[in-house]
């Protein structure tokens, strides 16, 4: 007997796979040519009594299954992203294109070959896409006729403003999702609740879930980061269950909430994404081959940091720090000492805004430009980094973010970062309110890892800097209060 979770996440991946597999049949057999043009006939002729369209059109799937093409996205039941079977369309696009570019016997013919090609990979992607919309608005046909629930609960400590929560009600008719109730620290006595039942006590929500097989908690005021949220977030399986940390009224939108359509809420989703294997692959080579430019730099400017920060003050020019990686590994941060020596006799401290007496002269430039940073591509090349991802914190930060940052320990999954999203959002932090903040931006760069993505946050990075630089630019981090 099939389970509703099995019909909400692994029955559309399968009919998306099945109809994948049938338009890859279509197209093979209607276009026999591409399999002999680029000379996968033979190759493909291993298998006897089975035709090289069928063993593609099955190669076409399994490539697709291995980049998370047929991963249900736990935030719309039936929806699946186009958006790695398009990249996936384009990089054999560009492998066509290049091995075509060899092959002299061709070279006649190809340009018309490769128009066809564009013209075939175009329709393969207007039928898939066509086939995943079919199956997203059947799924939602069977919601709304209840046959299958999306079950959702509200979680908060604080009634949320009558908007906001309007919104959210208005999120759940148009997805048609089932509200089970809320939990919360006291019953509501606010008619907009009279019809929405009473679940029990915030702190008893992680058992409800279970008890009710909820799909989707919505979190009300997140901003109230109390020990009971960590307890919450620490018991639920988000793997499982989406977790939506929602604001408290519609104005905090604009610090960094998206609304992707109307059929969205703005909230910053917990919803750990598992890696691909390739985009770990490539985000790995990436790191090593941007880690040896790094370095190649660092080297030639090395001589001339040296000299200056041996001149504006004594000690190493050299800073050796304990910070925290991925899973709270330690690990041995290097960069170029932009203060004075024993600068944190008085404990562990951020920097000051605005004009901080313990940074050196040539350390207010080294740290304006990023340059004191540059020495931690040997930390990329040595994995305890990557290019892209959250700033490594202190053991002595980590342990109060964890304290009062729920959310926090779900960043430490994830290897940190020479630069970040929150970094060039929201700049450095100066106290453990902006660190808290900042983190918001980590997390959404966590639900949405991609190599695109990295790119994005690379060039807004260097933008970044060069604003700094030549505009005396910054962003909140050296607004004085």
């Amino acid at each position: 007997m099939f389970s509703t979770q099995f019909f909400k996440r692994q029955l559309p991946a399968l009919l998306a796979a099945l109809i994948d597999f049938i338009c890859s049949l279509v197209i093979f057999y209607n276009f026999a040519s591409i399999l002999s043009v680029l000379e996968l006939r033979e190759t493909l002729s291993f298998i006897p009594h089975i035709s090289p369209e069928l063993v593609m059109s099955v190669i076409m799937i399994i490539a697709l299954s291995s980049i998370n093409s047929y991963k249900t996205d736990t935030t719309s039941i039936g929806k699946l992203s186009m958006k790695s079977p398009i990249m996936l369309f384009i990089i054999l696009y560009l492998l066509s294109f290049t091995f075509l570019s060899f092959e002299e016997e061709w070279i006649s013919i190809y340009p018309q070959f490769l128009l066809k090609l564009i013209i075939i990979i175009v329709s393969q992607i207007l039928l898939m896409t066509f086939g995943r919309f079919l199956i997203h608005m059947g799924l939602t046909y069977i919601l709304q006729l209840g046959w299958l629930k999306h079950k959702v609960i509200l979680v908060f400590h604080k009634l949320p403003e009558t908007p906001y929560f309007k919104e959210i009600l208005r999120y759940i008719e148009v997805n048609n999702l089932s509200l089970e109730g809320y939990c919360s620290s006291h019953k509501v006595k606010n008619s907009s609740f009279l019809n929405i039942p009473y679940l029990g006590d915030l702190i008893q929500s992680p058992e409800i879930v279970k008890q009710k097989n909820i799909d989707e908690v919505i979190i009300l005021n997140h901003s109230q980061k109390t020990r009971k949220i960590e307890h919450i977030l620490s018991e639920i399986n988000t793997e499982q269950v989406l977790v939506r940390l929602a604001p408290s009224t519609l104005e905090s939108i604009s610090t960094g909430f998206n609304t992707p359509n109307y059929t969205e809420i703005p909230v910053l989703a917990i919803r750990p994404r598992t890696p691909t294997w390739w985009y770990t692959t490539i985000k790995r080579l990436f790191d090593i081959i941007i880690s040896f430019i790094g370095l190649t730099f660092a080297a030639l400017l090395s001589p001339f940091i040296a000299i200056q920060i041996k001149r504006s003050s004594k000690g190493p020019i050299v800073f050796k720090q304990e910070r925290l990686g991925k899973n709270k590994k330690p690990f041995t941060l290097y960069k170029f000492r932009t203060m004075y020596v024993n600068s944190e006799d008085n404990g562990p401290q951020l920097v000051a805004k605005g004009e901080d007496k313990r940074i050196t002269s040539v350390g207010h430039f080294l740290r304006k430009s990023h340059l004191d940073e540059i020495l931690q591509f040997w930390n990329v090349l040595k994995g305890d980094m990557s290019i892209v991802g959250p700033r490594p914190e202190r053991k002595y930060f980590a342990k109060q973010l964890e304290k009062t940052t729920p959310y926090y320990n779900l960043i430490t999954k994830i290897k940190p970062g020479i630069t970040s999203l929150g970094m060039v959002k929201y700049g450095y932090a100066h106290n453990l309110k902006e660190m808290t903040e900042r983190i918001l931006y980590d997390l959404k760069y966590i639900n949405q890892q991609s190599f695109m993505a990295d790119i994005k946050i690379i060039i807004e990075t260097i933008i970044y800097i060069l604003k700094k630089l030549l505009f005396n630019t910054y962003p909140i981090e050296n607004k004085k209060e």
